[in-house]
């Protein structure tokens, strides 16, 4: 976490909000944060925490804390003791607004994997609800569908299991269907959105010499063990919305972690191998371009498409010669460095992620060279859109990276237009024995030159 922090708020700014959350008064507790909201200090662990809890709150969950056996003046009590629809929308604006005014690591304190909060020291209802914020092993488990009601469902089984034999079908159900479950609920679409905005303020904040995000890598397991798929899980999910504004949200999560890997020990081929295995048999060319024209242009983000669209037109070639999908292989495991026996997990942890430097965990993929990148649109038939997105990404590439990545044939390639014709499958143009060209190839032919012309 950063050294120049700022400092969490008083102790009696933070008494003043516990009290109004211990007496259930949610949104005036909400209100006194808000006028409190400042650059100059940060809330509070638990605060953020209860904030996300009222924020997850859904009306599925305000029902399964209400017991229908209960009489009606137990029911109104306990409605009254739960946050409103409208203090939960309260708690997501105020979430926005201190990711907006305080920096990254001040708010994702909240959400420091391993970080568990004391039952002992919790008051209060919304104190002891929240508990279950801080024991996420990372911050994509809150995400999920019934995540809430698989906590409250557990802690009553807990307290059942201790004088009172439960019923067969109490919670059966609910573990069954567990991984059945969307990885983003209906209330947790928001918070999704928060998380990211966080991730990309901390990228802009952090002062290494390639972009990524330092909490985001937090989440996402230890550096002897990262574990990328719930992220992925997330994004794959958001692409298949009807919502812009949800598919957004996974195409900035994926920016974050085509940047993550390219800075990072984060497993580039198989980001690669992940996001081409969501691809259904079904997506078009246009679906696969729309989602990488998302992207925000970078030489990491031109590396990725590359690497895709390698995959996707070399597994093309493969469909039309086999006439079935090969099963993709996963990126085989590299060998890591032996530790001193007898030395702390922590202490190899943290020798392995802060004596490192960016430049040193870089990935090692390197860009094909342009010979092998006509070659293989030559051998697939892959649409001529596919095949100008992927010169396209392959020219920005050379454009953004670093002098000692690009390839010195490229701008010879690029103003070739027999290779390019050849490339989209194309009749010369001129040619005496060659009819005028036609056809899509020739439009992306057409449009590609255009394209150049301007680098």
């Amino acid at each position: 976490m950063s050294s120049s922090m700022e400092p969490e708020m008083s102790y009696h700014q933070r008494l003043v909000v516990d009290l109004c959350f211990e007496e259930s008064e949610y949104e005036a507790a909400i209100d006194m944060l808000v006028q409190l909201t400042s650059p100059r200090h940060r809330p509070t662990k638990l605060h953020i925490r209860q904030l996300l809890y009222i924020a997850l709150l859904s009306p599925t969950d305000r029902h399964a804390r209400i017991d229908p056996l209960a009489s009606p003046s137990k029911r109104e009590r306990k409605l009254g003791e739960l946050p409103s629809a409208a203090a939960s929308l309260a708690a997501r604006n105020l979430l926005m607004a201190f990711a907006e005014t305080n920096s990254p690591a001040a708010i994702l304190l909240a959400l420091q994997p391993g970080d568990v909060d004391s039952p002992e020291e919790a008051e209060g209802f919304l104190a002891t609800e929240s508990l279950c914020i801080s024991r996420a092993k990372n911050c994509w488990q809150i995400l999920a569908e019934g995540f809430l009601l698989d906590q409250q469902q557990q802690q009553f089984a807990s307290v059942k299991r201790k004088g009172k034999v439960l019923s067969a079908g109490s919670f059966g159900d609910l573990h069954d269907t567990a991984e059945m479950r969307s990885p983003v609920g209906e209330t947790a679409w928001p918070i999704l959105e928060w998380l990211i905005s966080i991730f990309e303020r901390d990228e802009v904040a952090t002062n290494a010499t390639l972009r990524h995000s330092p909490l985001l890598l937090e989440q996402l397991g230890t550096a002897s063990r990262r574990d990328s798929d719930a992220a992925l899980a997330i994004c794959h999910y958001s692409f298949a919305q009807s919502d812009p504004r949800r598919r957004a949200l996974g195409i900035r999560l994926l920016n974050l972690l085509i940047n993550l890997s390219s800075a990072t020990d984060l497993d580039f081929p198989l980001l690669v191998v992940s996001i081409f295995n969501g691809l259904s048999e079904s997506t078009s060319a246009e679906d696969i371009a729309s989602l990488l024209a998302g992207l925000h242009p970078s030489s990491a983000v031109s590396k990725f498409k590359i690497a895709l669209y390698q995959k996707y037109f070399n597994d093309t070639a493969s469909n039309t010669s086999t006439n079935r999908k090969p099963i993709a292989a996963r990126p085989r495991p590299q060998a890591r460095a032996a530790q001193p026996k007898g030395s702390p997990a922590k202490a190899r942890q943290s020798t392995s992620t802060s004596s490192a430097s960016p430049s040193s965990l870089a990935n090692k993929y390197r860009a094909p060279t342009s010979g092998d990148i006509l070659r293989l649109l030559m051998e697939t038939q892959a649409s001529p859109r596919n095949k100008y997105d992927l010169l396209v990404a392959y020219n920005e590439f050379q454009v953004l990276a670093p002098a000692s990545e690009r390839d010195p044939e490229w701008l010879e390639v690029a103003r070739n237009g027999t290779v390019l014709d050849k490339a989209f499958g194309c009749k010369a143009q001129g040619a005496a024995t060659m009819e005028p060209s036609e056809g899509e190839g020739v439009v992306y032919r057409d449009l590609l030159a255009g394209t150049l012309s301007v680098y």
